[in-house]
Formats: C-alpha cells, structure tokens, sequence
C-alpha cells in the first residue's frame, strides 16, 4: 500500500490473480484519507464540499500500456474512521498467455504529490493449440531401434508383456512375428516345388506331341 501526506492518503490495489486470454476484467483502486483536519491553506484542499478532504485523481495501467483515468475527486475527511474513495475500470487480458502487471498511482493535482505506484501482477493463462504436425508425430512413433510405427508390437514400446524367453534373449515379438511369416512362406515354397516341376514336365510332354 502506497501512500502520500505524511500518511494521510493511502492507495491499494485489488485485481484478480488469473483471467482467460482476451478476457474482460476489472481492476479496482481505493483511496484512503485518514486525515483528521485539512489545513485552509493546503493546495489539495477540497473545494466547494460541506466537509474537508484532499483533491486527488487516479491513474490505472494495464496490461500492454492501456490507461484509465478518474477524477479528480473529493477524498474527504471523516469524523469517524477513514474516507474512501473507489475507482474501477475494465480492461482486456491479452491473447499471449503469460504474467501481466496493472498498477495504479493517485495523484493530488493541487501541489503534484503523489503516491507512487501500487501494483498487481494478473496471470493470463492458457495453452499453445497449435496443431501438431502429422509427419513429426509419425516420426515419434518410430521405435528407436528403426522398426516403423506401423509393424505390430504385441509387448507394447517396454515388451513388458512379451514371453520370457523373448525378454531373456532381449528380442522384440513384432520381429519374431514378421521373420516367422517370412520363414513359413519359403518353406510352403518349397514343398511346392517338385508339383510346380511335375507340372513343367507334363506341359512339356504335351507339348511334345
């Protein structure tokens, strides 16, 4: 809490700790006159009021430089406890989440005092949604020993679930898999092969007459 006159006039700041990017929200500052007597002669002096009180003006700041402004206004003097004056103003949060300031200051114009700013951090929050690109997302599926996502891994990424054996001698089930299916393949091969030459021989037979 800042504050000018010896004391006299304090200034806090109220503003929320967290908005949404573009948001509206409002900011509010309070000044206090905890006076007791205005002297006639105080250039600050409220004027043309039934009681005594300080002249003062507030300035708000917002996020990215945005500035609101009221007064000046009459802080008065009160027989009993504090005169308050408050101001609220609406700015907008930015789109970039992110920490962001807003302060305000109370100025007297009659002498040019002031009490300095007070200031709030106001928080924006939010993701990046960007969307992310297929072909880096391809890319992190590959397994790092070079086999493509699209090969099947019954034991997931860790081959927590495949048999023992496999995990003892450190080999991946997707592999066993795709090897064993290239074995089976030859050797059906080659149990066809005398019947694929039998055939040959009895199209060359006929072909012969």
């Amino acid at each position: 809490m800042t504050q000018a006159k010896g004391g006299n006039i304090t200034l806090e700041l109220d503003a929320p700790q967290t908005v949404e990017p573009g948001q509206a929200f409002e900011v509010t500052a309070k000044v206090h006159n905890g006076g007791l007597y205005i002297n006639p002669w105080e250039p600050d002096r409220c004027t043309g009021e039934a009681s005594g009180g300080y002249m003062v003006r507030v300035d708000l700041e917002g996020p990215m430089g945005a500035t609101r402004s009221q007064g000046p206004m009459c802080v008065r003097v009160m027989n009993a406890g504090t005169g308050t004056e408050e101001v609220t103003k609406t700015f907008s949060a930015p789109h970039a989440p992110g920490e962001y300031s807003v302060s305000a200051n109370a100025i007297l114009p009659g002498s040019g005092t002031e009490t300095g700013d007070e200031t709030e951090y106001v928080v924006v929050s939010g993701e990046d949604t960007a969307e992310p690109d297929p072909d880096d997302t391809d890319d992190e599926n590959d397994d790092n020993d070079g086999t493509p996502s699209w090969l099947p891994t019954p034991g997931g990424d860790d081959g927590d679930n495949d048999p023992p054996a496999a995990q003892f001698l450190g080999l991946d089930m997707g592999r066993i898999k795709l090897y064993g299916g290239l074995l089976g393949l030859l050797l059906v091969l080659w149990v066809l092969s005398p019947y694929a030459s039998l055939a040959a021989a009895g199209t060359d037979a006929l072909g012969g007459r």
